[in-house]
């Protein structure tokens, strides 16, 4: 009987990735990156991280103008003329998203669903059918050898949350359309403007030094530092290893979220202040009222969730990469408190 040999001509067709890293700004690193979802939070450290090796980069964005803050603090990631901005992004258009990638070798996809999104529909477009157009754009693209995807530590298809369930789907659909894709799980990220640590401050602000939470805050958290997913991104892409693996990225403690809610306090000096409202109420106030970034379905919904990396996953320590824990990483986001209140701020007074 004649013996058929398969091969995955996904993964073998495409050269290795050769990267530079010993040099400045300035300095040609290998790297030409189009960064989808530059302009989120994390959008800044995965460009930095790139830019200061002396990577091309290129932030496809909708926004309407590049001054804006979240678009113009882009510009500082690369030196100059190694950075471009490309303002008006459509997503429906499959052969824009193929120009933005023409000349690059590395894409990276930050996309996610913005707080107000509260249908079904409006989560499997940006969770689902963007990350699959820009996969199958990879595809096509002889030119690109590694495709960064980051989803979300907990994303599961039978997840309450349809955040976490549209980014499940979204992974595997990644997959299908571009086997050399390295996923990223990365648990809650901390670090300036997050949606973690800063989410607890906002919180704080607008209901009077009072914490909104729908159950008794013993849901699991292992909080990363977002400066060690942008190294462990960069180490990735250095390693050939990773192509077509999955990695869960969490700090190297695991807290609950009451635990976490402490640790902020004393960082501040000031014991938490925990308003519990019963879920189910909470989930009905959401629904007709618009969904805000501070206070929203998802919110509530991921409130009760673990998010913590699941035994047997590969781990940011496969990456080489030694995590901060939450302590150490709350000192370099919460100077600027402790600076402009001295710890006594009107904000944090019982």
């Amino acid at each position: 009987m004649q013996k058929v040999l398969k091969f995955n001509f996904g993964v073998l067709s495409r050269p290795k990735l050769h990267i530079y890293d010993k040099g400045s700004k300035h300095t040609p690193s290998g790297i030409r990156a189009t960064i989808h979802g530059g302009t989120s939070f994390s959008g800044i450290y995965m460009g930095g991280i790139l830019g200061n090796i002396g990577s091309e980069l290129i932030f496809p964005h909708n926004h309407q103008y590049n001054y804006e803050d979240h678009v113009r603090e882009l510009k500082t990631t690369s030196g100059p003329g190694q950075n471009w901005l490309l303002h008006d992004m459509n997503y429906d258009n499959k052969e824009m998203i193929e120009w933005t990638m023409k000349n690059s070798n590395v894409v990276v996809n930050l996309l996610g669903p913005r707080k107000h999104l509260k249908n079904r529909k409006d989560f499997e477009w940006i969770n689902i059918t963007v990350p699959k157009r820009i996969a199958e754009a990879c595809a096509k693209n002889p030119g690109v050898i590694r495709l960064i995807h980051f989803s979300a530590c907990g994303a599961n298809p039978h997840a309450e949350s349809l955040d976490l369930q549209t980014k499940y789907i979204g992974e595997q659909e990644v997959l299908n359309a571009f086997p050399n894709a390295t996923i990223f799980r990365p648990s809650v990220m901390v670090g300036d403007n997050d949606d973690f640590a800063y989410h607890w401050q906002v919180q704080k602000r607008y209901f009077h030094n009072f914490n909104i939470v729908p159950d008794n805050c013993q849901a699991k958290r292992q909080p990363i530092f977002v400066q060690d997913v942008a190294q462990a991104m960069l180490n990735a892409l250095k390693m050939p290893e990773t192509i077509g693996q999955t990695y869960e990225l969490g700090g190297p403690h695991v807290y609950t979220l009451l635990e976490c809610y402490e640790m902020f306090h004393n960082v501040v000096q000031r014991p938490p202040k925990l308003a519990h409202i019963d879920k189910q109420l909470l989930l009905k106030i959401a629904q007709y009222i618009p969904n805000w970034k501070y206070f929203n379905i998802d919110y509530i919904l991921k409130h009760g969730d673990d998010m913590v990396v699941q035994q047997g996953s590969k781990t940011i320590d496969d990456l080489c990469v030694r995590p901060l824990s939450l302590t150490q990483a709350l000192q370099n986001i919460f100077w600027d408190i402790q600076a402009r209140y001295g710890g006594s701020s009107e904000l944090y007074e019982r």
